[in-house]
């Protein structure tokens, strides 16, 4: 394979990365956890969104520190193996690849369910097929399309969610709910209501870190970007705090406009009620296809970043290089990495439990912030000895204990299903290294695009 074959096209600007990263995370993401978020903190989910919001941009810092001195494709797995070890690189890459790979899993199977339920007509896997089959083409064709849609897709759900947080204050405003927009309870309401206390909202700040899974996605595109050592770093600190207060307020209002958690008709369309009341059948009918919507730009997104996590793995011959390093020769888009992630999310969305495939996420995203984390520290701390010690010592290190805590904090099943796939990612590494006789390869930055 050619050397030519090996080098993305470089075409997103800062806009393009950090509406990539919102459009991963997806502004309508509280529908997918609202009635159990408020449950597990006692009504405080705003309160969980800022916890996870904070640690987010401590790791967010960090991604932008080591794209800044390894602007290469892979994200968390690159990292990793420059920064700290390169067998430690395999298992941040595997344990991410995970994240990434289950992101599409449930916005095709939320997609498709809710798809289903408005015409059902048309059966739950024709759905899939649908979006699956318009996700694929779209990252095919290349990332600049992809931006593209996304810039279009992220703008109607934001203009969705403005509607249903204007529509909720109008609401309360006259009365309804808890009568007054101003309000410490969605914050702290766990802290009085015997529900757990200081426990419930750190659960409730690990389950709230499922919505900010994907600003890190920003940085599989290092290669793509025109800017990459100063776009990256601030595209994810962008994506991360415009996607945290968008959060925020959707739970803080209808917190507000529905005070009572425990009464909703099903948890797992909570925020749908909530919508209904606000604004009638207009309102909630209006959020349902923002979250359908959000099916197509999240899985647009998590396909492009494990796609680009395979590419940068294959490079380094941490899987088979011929095979995942292929790139179109028009579009210069990792193609086969593509179709791989089209058939993964096709059977998994057919065969796998929604509920399963959340409680999995999480641990491979907050294994892969932690390994980030501690990356900064290694590299430049300890490594290059730069000796400022808030930028690559302190900070990093809050990151990493913040997501350290609230990966504690995950279920039994996700522990079970992340160890279990981190020994299946033992054993290809062992057959990747001949029994650890060869160490991966690390892609020289050398023969890339000229980086800015």
């Amino acid at each position: 394979m050619s050397e030519n074959t090996q080098k993305l096209k470089r075409v997103l600007t800062l806009k393009d990365l950090a509406i990539y990263g919102l459009a991963f995370m997806t502004p309508i993401a509280p529908a997918y956890i609202y009635g159990a978020g408020t449950s597990a903190t006692g009504g405080a989910l705003a309160g969980a969104y800022l916890v996870a919001m904070v640690a987010m941009l401590f790791t967010a810092l960090s991604y932008g520190k080591m794209a800044g001195a390894f602007p290469v494709a892979g994200s968390t797995y690159s990292y990793t193996q420059r920064g700290i070890n390169r067998y430690l690189g395999f298992f941040a890459g595997w344990g991410i690849y995970l994240d990434y790979v289950l992101v599409p899993l449930i916005v095709f199977i939320t997609g498709a369910l809710y798809a289903n339920a408005a015409v059902p007509q048309i059966p739950y896997f024709v759905w899939v097929l649908i979006i699956a089959g318009v996700t694929t083409v779209v990252n095919c064709i290349g990332v600049k399309i992809a931006a593209r849609t996304n810039i279009f897709f992220v703008a109607i759900m934001c203009a969705v969610v403005v509607a249903f947080i204007v529509a909720c204050a109008i609401a309360i405003g006259k009365g309804h709910g808890a009568g007054t927009m101003l309000s410490a309870k969605p914050f702290v309401n766990s802290f009085s209501g015997g529900n757990g206390g200081v426990s419930a909202l750190v659960a409730g700040g690990a389950l709230a870190c499922f919505s900010f899974l994907g600003f890190d996605s920003i940085t599989t595109m290092s290669e793509e970007a025109l800017h990459p050592k100063k776009d990256i770093g601030r595209a994810a600190v962008i994506a991360c705090l415009a996607g945290g207060i968008i959060f925020i307020l959707q739970a803080y209002m209808a917190q507000l406009l529905w005070p009572d958690y425990a009464t909703f008709s099903n948890p797992d369309t909570a925020l749908f009620d909530v919508a209904h009341v606000a604004g009638g059948a207009a309102l909630s009918g209006f959020y349902t296809f923002a979250v359908i919507l959000s099916t197509f730009t999240a899985g647009i997104a998590g396909q492009s970043s494990a796609a680009r996590v395979m590419f940068g793995m294959g490079r380094d011959q941490a899987l088979p290089k011929k095979f995942f390093t292929y790139l179109h020769p028009k579009f210069k888009t990792p193609i086969l990495n593509i179709l791989i992630m089209a058939a993964i999310g096709i059977v998994g969305s057919l065969c796998l439990d929604l509920t399963l495939v959340v409680q999995m996420m999480n641990f491979g995203g907050l294994l892969g912030f932690m390994l980030v984390n501690l990356s900064v520290i290694v590299y430049f701390f300890f490594r290059r000895k730069e000796r400022r010690a808030l930028k690559y010592l302190i900070f990093p290190a809050v990151g990493f204990c913040i997501c350290l805590y609230l990966w504690a904090n995950l279920s039994h099943t996700a522990f079970i299903v992340g160890f279990s796939w981190l020994i299946v990612g033992f054993i290809v590494m062992l057959f990747a290294t001949k029994g650890f006789k060869v160490a991966p390869k690390i892609y020289d930055e050398g023969d890339t695009e000229t980086l800015d």
